[in-house]
């Protein structure tokens, strides 16, 4: 009696992948029907069923396309989504090609010729220097006695004697270096006052601006201000209110940005359909008030 040999199940899928490929055949379509049905591009399914999560961009994004997709082809989004997030938190592996080499030790002997030529140069340049300035003593000599008597005429035109001198035109000359030297020291004055006004402005900090965030459905959300501190970072859940206030421009990342009603200092402000990349958006709440799509 021949005995058939049952055949074996095929074996488990493993990774998220793997997973949600299974899943989807398990419904009976393919890729492009997929896509089609989450509103999709063929390639985000195509990154999703292999893994590659770093095609899809930020994290914030990822997790939201896991979930979904997860959740249509009957897998727990919750489970991928918490999976996803472990691998991301792993260290990667060590690189063993950066393999540490010792310092090596530089050796004394190599500076002691570099040493002797600078003495030597030094030496040379102090011999030059006092044979140039001992060699001529006589023409300093002369030369100063001659800048002497040029110095004697002219301090007998400043002080010309009694008979021949003009009060009134020695005043006059005497006082237009004082009135050049007050104009000059007001102006600086005035630059000096200038300047610590203009360093007082732009040392002051800027208004804080008032973000307010209200949300009909869940979203994720990040809020950065203008040094990069980070000021909300989760997920918010659905009917709640977010109130924010940092330094300007804020930096703003939504997951669901339809589902997100902005306000900025108590005024009501459109996401940029510039800003908007999918389901999420970037943008970024200048001093001003007014919104703009995020660069970063």
């Amino acid at each position: 009696m021949e005995e058939t040999a049952a055949a074996a199940p095929p074996p488990a899928p493993r990774t998220i992948g793997e997973r949600l490929r299974a899943g989807r055949e398990r419904a009976g379509l393919s890729v492009a029907a997929a896509a089609e049905k989450l509103h999709l591009d063929n390639k985000v399914i195509e990154a999703l069923e292999s893994d590659r999560f770093a095609d899809l961009g930020a994290s914030v994004y990822v997790r939201g396309h896991l979930r979904r997709y997860a959740d249509f082809v009957g897998e727990q989004g919750i489970e991928l989504v918490n999976a996803y997030t472990a691998r991301e938190a792993r260290p990667p592996p060590p690189d063993l090609t950066q393999i540490p080499h010792a310092e090596r030790r530089s050796d004394p002997r190599r500076l002691i010729t570099p040493l002797v030529g600078l003495g030597c140069a030094l030496v040379l340049a102090l011999a030059i220097w006092w044979v140039l300035s001992g060699s001529h003593p006589h023409d300093q000599r002369s030369s100063t006695s001659a800048t002497v008597a040029e110095v004697k005429p002219a301090a007998a035109i400043v002080n010309p004697s009694p008979a021949t001198s003009n009060p009134v035109h020695v005043a006059e000359n005497s006082a237009v270096p004082a009135m050049v030297a007050t104009s000059t020291t007001a102006d600086a004055a005035v630059n000096a006052a200038r300047r610590d006004a203009s360093a007082d402005a732009a040392a002051a900090p800027a208004k804080p601006t008032r973000l307010r965030l209200e949300l009909a459905n869940e979203s994720w959300v990040e809020v950065y201000d203008a040094r990069n501190q980070r000021l909300f970072y989760d997920v918010a859940s659905a009917g709640s209110v977010q109130s924010i206030e940092g330094r300007p421009p804020l930096r703003v990342v939504l997951g669901n940005a339809a589902a997100v009603s902005v306000q900025v200092d108590g005024q009501p402000r459109e996401i940029p359909a510039g800003a908007v990349e999918g389901e999420g958006a970037r943008f970024v709440v200048n001093r001003s008030g007014t919104l703009a799509r995020s660069r970063q």
